[in-house]
């Protein structure tokens, strides 16, 4: 059987092995100069250029990034998005962050932002100022004075914290050489908490008081005393106060103050159950 022959291309050669060689020399060598080239542009075009900052209502964008330590333009995939975190936890103003990278060039802050349920006199350069406090127990900032939270230049997108006046006072503690962060003692944790429930739920209720005061009954137990608005009398409550209390505490404040019976009572004790008025001279049925 007789085969097919197709003719050479004219002035096609064979390429011997040495210019193989070379060609082979010369492929490696753009693939490595390409491979080199991206190894220096990516980390360039790779970097974080956009912050989705959720949860913020009092701190300012501004004040989020810098506690993070967050200039603009981190490497995406060489930052360390626990590392942010743990810096944002150290703010005081903070009580929990989240932090995730989006690609290509985003960055997820989840926070959860400490809430003022009360205000409390501290030492702090040589004056006694008001600072915030949480339901957890934690004075996180100073309202008033230098670097104070409530300053128009820390406004967040919710309008910073509430006015130190509308909250308050939680008195029958002493704070001295204040700062930022400190927690007080475990065994308040529970007042704070339910005042804590009772803010988030109907912060009306306790902006119907001015001062709450902390006390121990003789047996060594703690108990809040109340001091409602417009100076009528103090209410005793247990430590532990649910909504329905204040409820009740205000009714019953606002049936005296309806009528003589205010001007003799000095105290409303209210830890029994039972509604019990004390005037100067002794315990008022």
């Amino acid at each position: 059987m007789s085969e097919f022959a197709v003719p050479r291309a004219r002035g096609a050669s064979r390429r011997g092995p040495a210019e193989r060689a070379l060609l082979g020399l010369a492929l490696a060598a753009l693939a490595a100069a390409f491979a080199a080239g991206a190894v220096l542009a990516l980390p360039s075009l790779f970097r974080i250029t956009r912050y989705d900052i959720r949860g913020a209502r009092a701190m300012s964008r501004e004040e989020i990034l810098s506690a993070a330590l967050l200039r603009g333009g981190e490497p995406f995939f060489s930052l360390d998005p626990e590392r942010v975190r743990a810096a944002l936890e150290a703010e005081p103003r903070i009580a929990g962050a989240e932090v995730r990278r989006r690609f290509p060039n985003g960055l997820a802050i989840e926070l959860r932002e400490r809430i003022p349920v009360a205000t409390l006199l501290v030492e702090s350069g040589g004056a006694q100022l008001p600072a915030y406090l949480d339901a957890e127990g934690v004075a996180f900032a100073l309202a008033y004075g230098p670097g104070a939270a409530s300053s128009p230049a820390s406004r967040g997108p919710g309008g910073g914290y509430a006015p130190p006046e509308t909250l308050p006072l939680l008195s029958g503690l002493r704070v001295e050489g204040f700062r930022p962060g400190i927690r007080l003692p475990a065994e308040l944790a529970p007042s704070l908490a339910a005042l804590g429930r009772i803010a988030a739920a109907e912060p009306a209720l306790l902006a119907a008081f001015s001062e709450i005061k902390l006390s121990r009954s003789r047996y060594g137990e703690t108990e809040l005393l109340l001091y409602p608005l417009r100076g009528r009398a103090p209410v005793r409550i247990g430590a532990v106060p649910s909504a329905g209390d204040l409820r009740a505490a205000i009714l019953v404040l606002d049936v005296l103050g309806s009528g003589d019976g205010g001007r003799t009572v000095s105290e409303i004790d209210f830890r029994t159950g039972t509604v019990v008025y004390r005037g100067k001279e002794g315990q008022v049925d």
